[in-house]
């Protein structure tokens, strides 16, 4: 198909998507996302248009390739860290119990109180009859703008919290701060105290007299910012924050496994192979200081096998393809000769 047929298909897909949700419940069409799928589109287009150029290349290139990838990666994750980082307007601030917001379900239960003093937000209410479908939030910290700050919602048996962050100028998604089934034991009816804490870079969460801590972002969380399932279980989550983590540098071990492919022998292929381990230790570093530099858990034993086992599949296949493209070249270059 020619790219400019291709680009114009993906538009006209995306009009009609966006055309189709003016019927659809919750949500709305945007000149926007037209936009950003077309050119999504044309990105798809240019990438196998010009693969001979990026995927069938020299050792060195691909020493340079395995790099630039590299620092790629590291750059996502450091923008994953700025976009989830606190950023709150300035004070002072005040409390709205039970706060009816567009999007968000209303409280069922009773809001008995709420205090908010610079640092723990607590709120003590009645549990509804039945558990939210959606985040219903029981108290809301906003600013003199009426701007959200902090706010702790029941999202079934899911205490979450959401606080202010970048992702929101950027259009992005806010994935909460969740304790899944925080709110099992609460029959309805009971009267509970939920309190969110921060102090010294720890955010806890306590209910009644239970007690949850280590809540925060990793750069394997930053998926979420484009697209966060509430709902799914955690160990789906996880294994997505490794496939993501994976996909991050599969990249790396490709062009590193391109690049050393070549023998080292009378000096040649040392620079390649050299700039291959490089690339591989800029992920590690990445890996080990981005999280700690801004403000983020660690890196977790998941996510550490999602970048080890990413990296091996790339070298693996970066080996076997570039061996397969120098065979392929050596017979047709024999067979040209003998003919």
């Amino acid at each position: 198909m020619r790219p400019r047929r291709a680009i114009a298909l993906g538009a006209l897909l995306s009009c009609a998507v966006e055309f189709a949700q003016q019927w659809i419940p919750g949500r709305d069409p945007s000149t926007g996302d037209i936009l950003c799928n077309s050119i999504s589109t044309a990105l798809g287009v240019a990438l196998v248009r010009f693969a001979p150029r990026w995927l069938t290349t020299t050792p060195r290139r691909s020493a340079w390739q395995a790099l630039a990838a590299a620092v790629v990666a590291v750059l996502t994750w450091i923008g994953t860290g700025a976009v989830v980082r606190q950023a709150f307007p300035p004070p002072p601030y005040h409390e709205v119990k039970a706060p009816a917001f567009d999007y968000w379900a209303r409280y069922e239960g009773a809001v008995l109180w709420s205090n908010f003093a610079l640092g723990p937000l607590s709120v003590r209410a009645v549990a509804p009859a039945h558990p939210p479908d959606r985040e219903s939030p029981l108290v809301a910290v906003l600013d003199s703008r009426a701007v959200e700050v902090f706010i702790l919602s029941m999202d079934g048996h899911d205490l979450a919290l959401r606080y202010r962050m970048p992702a929101i100028n950027w259009k992005l998604e806010t994935p909460d701060l969740r304790w899944r089934g925080a709110f099992a034991a609460i029959a309805p009816g009971d009267t509970f105290t939920a309190v969110a804490t921060y102090h010294a870079k720890q955010i806890c969460l306590w209910l009644n007299d239970a007690k949850r801590c280590g809540f925060g972002y990793t750069i394997g969380d930053g998926w979420k910012l484009i697209f966060y399932p509430r709902r799914w279980p955690g160990w789906m989550l996880t294994v997505i924050n490794v496939l993501w983590i994976a996909g991050c540098v599969i990249g790396v071990g490709f062009w590193a496994g391109s690049a050393a492919t070549t023998t080292v022998k009378d000096g040649k292929g040392r620079y390649e192979t050299v700039m291959a381990r490089i690339a591989i230790g800029i992920v590690l570093f990445g890996l080990v200081f981005v999280p700690y530099f801004m403000g983020m858990k660690g890196t977790s034993l998941w996510e550490w096998i999602g970048a080890l086992g990413g990296i091996e599949a790339g070298l693996v296949m970066g080996n076997r393809f570039h061996r397969r493209f120098t065979d392929a070249e050596l017979s047709d270059t024999r067979s040209r000769s003998t003919a």
